[in-house]
């Protein structure tokens, strides 16, 4: 038997992987323990409110972005557009927030790469996928611009109110960053449409979510957020690689067949909207913290339509390494990285409760994936 073939066996062999699994995931709850022990934890969060208390910057100079706010208020937007990179710049200082970001990325990105199968270092299949990415990082630039200008134009602001509360989702936080992301993917649409490639328009548009999804990451730890907020650490990347690449699917079926799919176009990106506002809603507005169970049934819901999307478009050849291995490696090793990081920021007890929210959730996630996907190791 050949190194190929071994490998071919082995990663298609499902004792092999779960123990694969459980071997991440143990050596990273007995690092993350050590990591504990060793030092102090700097953020901590209050057990009631579930809010953080202090930070490595309790007082977090905010002098940027107060100054784009002045900006915004004069309304000099053009300003306000060339002051934002450099406060995106600075929220990568921090080399702990940073390392699991770009880890998780990486990771997503290694599953992509695999998923989109490549036939060659020429393959645009190989480079719309790195260059996506890069577009999902700077589409947080025209994300925080639309912060300032909704709030001052349309009176769009964060509220505890139900109403007041859904409205800043919907029409806020989940439009804004769909809208971005979109925006971002459009460069790259007319290559693939030439190509008549709709593999490469769902895996290279969620490539951009991904590339999204690692500043958000960078944000969701590095501002004032609770401990509810921490549990959600693992699903950015997925969950922003599976909307956007959802929308961009949608987008180049519009431009392939425009008088059938142009409206389904508008259907998906209004479906995925809500779905991403109600994502969000169910985990951070007061009112409607007692069914927050519905925001990984939501999650769920979009890596499920993102399965059944790739695995049709996908071509029946046998890889070195199986895609099941390599996406099962990837949510461990994420789910590992993150345990270890927020042994060291939150302490090993909080850090144990987002592993075992994330887990749960994640695990459901694996489940489809295994049922869907060409290597399906479930039927049912």
């Amino acid at each position: 038997m050949t190194r190929r073939q071994y490998l071919q066996a082995k990663t298609r062999n499902p004792a092999f992987l779960w123990r694969m699994v459980i071997g991440i995931l143990a050596v990273g709850v007995a690092v993350g323990l050590v990591v504990d022990w060793s030092t102090t934890a700097w953020i901590t969060v209050d057990e009631q409110t579930g809010e953080i208390t202090s930070s490595p910057d309790s007082e977090p100079d905010n002098s940027d972005w107060n100054e784009l706010e002045r900006l915004a208020d004069r309304g000099d937007w053009s300003a306000v557009w060339r002051g934002i990179p450099m406060i995106l710049i600075r929220s990568w200082s921090e080399w702990g927030v940073t390392s699991l970001a770009v880890l998780t990325g990486v990771c997503w990105l290694a599953f992509v790469l695999q998923a989109i199968q490549i036939h060659g270092y020429r393959d645009g299949r190989l480079w719309l996928p790195l260059v996506g990415v890069l577009m999902g990082v700077l589409s947080i630039w025209p994300t925080a611009f639309l912060i300032l200008w909704q709030e001052r134009q349309w009176g769009i602001e964060r509220s505890d109110e139900l109403i007041n509360g859904l409205r800043f989702m919907i029409a806020g936080v989940a439009f804004r960053e769909e809208l971005s992301k979109f925006v971002c993917f459009l460069p790259l649409l007319p290559w693939i449409v030439r190509r008549r490639d709709e593999l490469a328009a769902l895996l290279v548009a969620g490539s951009v979510g991904i590339g999204f999804a690692m500043e958000e990451n960078v944000n969701y730890i590095g501002g004032s957020v609770g401990s509810s907020t921490l549990a959600r650490l693992m699903m950015p990347a997925p969950a922003h690689m599976a909307m956007t690449g959802l929308i961009g699917l949608a987008a180049y079926r519009a431009c392939i067949w425009p008088r059938q799919c142009a409206p389904q176009f508008f259907a998906v990106f209004g479906v995925v909207v809500l779905a991403h506002a109600l994502y969000n809603s169910f985990a951070g507005i007061p009112a409607l913290a007692d069914y927050s169970i519905v925001s990984p049934l939501i999650f769920i819901f979009l890596i499920y339509q993102f399965f059944r999307e790739l695995r049709p478009n996908q071509a029946l050849r046998v890889d070195t390494i199986s895609l099941t291995a390599n996406f099962l490696f990837c949510v461990s090793t994420v789910a590992a990285a993150t345990f270890i990081y927020l042994c060291a920021s939150v302490g090993w007890r909080l850090a144990g409760d987002a592993l075992i929210a994330g887990i749960v959730t994640e695990s459901i996630m694996v489940y489809l994936f295994l049922r869907e996907m060409p290597e399906r190791m479930v039927g049912v």
